[in-house]
């Protein structure tokens, strides 16, 4: 019997990193990673092929020759600070050349689009899949490739677009990598009471839920926007405690948010001079402040219970850090 066989695009990135492990300890998919980045993990270098998204010709070639059944469209620009749209080409013109790609290929079943949720506002939660309200560009160009998959009327595959909540976990980037090492390393501190709940997503499960939307029966995911991210929100005191506890780390203080909002503005003055790694800024500062919860029993109805709790989550994540010499053993 042929195995299935999964295209990621982007799986050089964090979430597409994790996405190919899972796939690989499956042991019943062929995997390719299309990605402008070499292979974060030097084992999947053997899946690996460079492909820039935005170069059409290559990416249709690459695409058919592999003659996928799954996709899983992870490739993006991201970035918040950027002020031109054209930045973002990849996010849009990207989508795009991946659909007109997947259109010449017939295995194709299933893909999925991977958006944010940054097509609205830090902290509101869309009454519907179209409520779009952007305030940054990033969330613009994803905004503009929803809607390119949106208006695709005789696709010849089920697609769903995702939109990952605030993933955080081994292989990952900033912001919730610096969070650990900054617990860890004694000078994080609690913004006002530090109780801020929000919808937090680990990776494994993130990448646990996607592979469900791979494999559900198809009227359940086709042309269905959800978002992802584990299902219990998330205290973010409570999550501190828990890395301070396993790292051993030093109390973590408390500041006023007055004060908290004087160094925020210290930091924009920075990076107004060029400093491009500022700890904080205003901008930061509000998403740390800015509680938001999803309802997450559309993609959990698909992906059933998630294999890791919080705890265990932050223990592997701590692990791996500790592994890639991130932090102290």
């Amino acid at each position: 019997m042929q195995r299935d066989r999964i295209l990621v695009t982007g799986g050089s990135g964090f979430i597409g990193t994790n996405m190919v492990d899972f796939l690989l300890r499956q042991g019943k998919y062929e995997v390719l990673n299309l990605d402008n980045r070499f292979p974060r993990n030097k084992e999947h270098v053997h899946l690996y092929k460079p492909c820039d998204v935005l170069d059409a010709q290559r990416l249709a070639k690459l695409v058919k020759d592999f003659s996928p059944t799954h996709v899983v469209h992870l490739a993006a620009r991201c970035g918040l600070d950027d002020s031109k749209l054209d930045i973002y080409a990849a996010n849009m013109e990207g989508v795009q050349n991946m659909i007109d790609a997947l259109r010449n290929v017939p295995t194709v079943e299933r893909v999925i689009f991977t958006s944010t949720l940054l097509v609205a506002e830090m902290g509101y939660v869309p009454k519907h899949d179209t409520d779009y309200r952007p305030t940054t560009m990033y969330g613009r160009s994803k905004v503009e490739g929803e809607k390119i998959v949106r208006a695709q009327k005789d696709l010849p595959f089920a697609w769903t677009i995702i939109r990952p909540i605030s993933i955080w976990g081994p292989w990952g980037e900033e912001p919730y990598i610096n969070l650990f090492r900054s617990i860890a390393g004694g000078w994080y501190f609690h913004v006002g009471s530090g109780h801020f709940k929000r919808s937090l997503g680990y990776v494994e499960n993130s990448v646990y839920q996607i592979h469900g939307l791979l494999t559900a029966p198809r009227e359940k995911v086709d042309r269905k926007t959800m978002y992802v991210a584990d299902n219990d929100p998330a205290d973010l005191y409570d999550f501190a405690a828990i890395v301070k506890e396993i790292t051993k780390a030093r109390n973590i203080p408390r500041l006023p948010l007055p004060m908290v909002k004087l160094v925020a503005r210290t930091g924009d003055i920075l990076k107004s001079f060029g400093w491009s790694r500022v700890p904080l800024t205003s901008f930061r500062l509000k998403n740390i402040c800015t509680e938001y919860i999803f309802d997450m029993s559309p993609i959990m109805s698909v992906s059933g219970p998630l294999p890791y709790d919080l705890k265990t989550g932050i223990e592997r994540t701590i692990t791996w850090l500790r592994n890639a010499g991130e932090l102290k053993k």
